[in-house]
């Protein structure tokens, strides 16, 4: 692995609470395998067996499921320092239920998941570090993956919306929060109409429910 990869990589959450000694050893056991993506080209596709847990180093993908009609729902958008992987690895089937597409050109390091849990002897304090960040990035998407649930399950598009900006808010201790998506993908994360979207948040913002400055969201509803 080149020294700036490595320098990197060591920045993911996974390596976290490492010395620079216990991180090198632990690079060295588990041998991390650089790949490059195109835009457009998979990193992964529904179907397949799933064996490595991936981290993105450079670029932006989307996680999508596939429908039968040819339509897509964006699951989740990887941006650097994104894990991607690690739940499918750890089950028995391995079978991804999603797509990972590049929506930009990609640099992801990819670990063998059986490395993951074979300790080894000279980097056993390390290995469980990691294997404790590990836990806590599932920990993290099932949350995630519970307000995704907690959003989709309102029955308007504005509650919806509200709901989202809400957890972004972090529970409403924040007033001014920035979207990480364009409005197509926060439409498709919504399972809702672009247009339909453009024009409800026009409408919160006469409203005076919020104020809308590019990505940059003011909730002036936590105000009231």
């Amino acid at each position: 692995m080149e020294k700036n990869h490595k320098r990197i990589l060591q920045k993911s959450i996974l390596f976290q609470n490492m010395n620079d000694e216990e991180y090198s050893s632990l690079i060295n056991c588990i041998s991390p395998h650089v790949k490059c993506f195109s835009k457009n080209e998979a990193l992964l596709l529904a179907g397949d067996f799933v064996s490595h847990i991936g981290i993105v180093l450079y670029g932006t993908a989307h996680a999508h499921l596939d429908h039968i009609d040819g339509s897509k729902t964006i699951m989740s958008t990887l941006t650097p320092m994104s894990v991607f992987g690690e739940a499918l690895a750890s089950t028995e089937t391995h079978d991804s239920p999603v797509s990972i597409y590049a929506m930009t050109d990609i640099t992801a390091a990819l670990i063998e998941y059986r490395k993951v849990y074979s300790m080894c002897a000279t980097a056993c304090a390390a290995h469980r570090v990691f294997i404790k960040n590990m836990l806590k990035v599932l920990g993290d998407k099932s949350f995630y993956l519970f307000d995704r649930i907690n959003i989709l399950r309102e029955k308007s598009l504005r509650s919806k919306i509200m709901t989202y900006l809400y957890t972004l808010s972090d529970n409403g201790t924040i007033i001014t929060v920035t979207i990480p998506f364009t409005k197509t993908v926060l439409a498709d994360y919504m399972l809702a109409n672009r247009s339909a979207l453009s024009k409800e948040l026009n409408k919160m913002e006469r409203d005076g429910l919020i104020k809308v400055n590019g990505r940059e969201v003011e909730l002036l509803f936590l105000m009231q």
